[in-house]
């Protein structure tokens, strides 16, 4: 599979820029609509990027993770807290790790998806469904960063379930997402959405999570590669390298 890492970079940065105060976005580039949209009950951000019939489709990871910087996660305070919050109670507490079929009618696919991103996405789905018909949007490309990297892979296997027919091109970029769902998903996601790029930086700690014995057993298709796989930094790198500018940095090397 032949990688534009330039576009990659692009989506990377995009991801960056959404971790932005939602009341002012702004966005490298120049795209004719820029529609955010928050639902603060659940915690979910998301902005939809237009420009003639393609839109992208960005997902940043929760408010509570933020930016996290190399920098900051050198200090075991910092690190500390980002277990408690973003390891520990969003990705592996035992209510949000739960795996549910989140809709209605009766499933017969076995699908199930962790409960939290499931309630996540779901809150912010409906306007995602009004503005692509709205727009008549022919070309999607979806990216997330963490947490915003499950929600974006719902949110590829959802649109092309519902709009599959009135699209032309559907593409996903996610870096640093951890497992959305059980292997029935998996399955499922692979079919939908055979162009998908899922970046992994070094030993970023999220893309582990949930664990196998959760029922989490295999990430999706297919892993990119970045960074360094070992380091000397066993305590500090597996936060350090889930940080979106890790991704940046690296996707600009290999985009040189």
């Amino acid at each position: 599979m032949k990688i534009d890492y330039s576009k990659a970079k692009q989506y990377a940065i995009a991801c960056k820029e959404s971790y932005k105060d939602f009341s002012d976005q702004r966005f490298t580039g120049d795209p004719e609509t820029i529609i955010p949209i928050e639902n603060a009950l659940t915690d979910t951000q998301c902005v939809l990027i237009a420009t003639g019939n393609a839109m992208t489709i960005v997902f940043p990871g929760s408010n509570s993770l933020m930016d996290w910087t190399g920098s900051n996660l050198n200090s075991g305070q910092m690190r500390s807290e980002f277990d408690k919050q973003i390891v520990k109670k969003t990705i592996t507490d035992s209510d949000e790790s739960e795996k549910i079929y989140p809709y209605d009618e009766p499933s017969q696919s076995g699908v199930k998806l962790h409960r939290g991103f499931s309630r996540a996405y779901f809150s912010v789905r409906d306007r995602i469904h009004e503005q692509i018909k709205e727009l008549g949007i022919a070309t999607v490309t979806v990216t997330g960063h963490s947490l915003g990297g499950a929600l974006a892979m719902l949110c590829a296997v959802d649109v092309q379930y519902n709009f599959g027919e009135q699209l032309n091109h559907l593409d996903i970029y996610t870096f640093g997402a951890p497992r959305a769902g059980n292997d029935a998903f998996k399955a499922s996601f692979e079919r939908r959405v055979p162009n998908s790029y899922r970046f992994v930086n070094g030993m970023d700690i999220v893309v582990e999570l949930p664990r196998w014995w959760q029922g989490y057993p295999r990430h999706v298709e297919t892993q990119i590669r970045l960074g360094k796989r070992l380091s000397w930094k066993v305590l500090t790198a597996p936060f350090q390298d889930h940080a979106i500018a890790r991704y940046i940095q690296e996707l600009e090397k290999r985009a040189k």
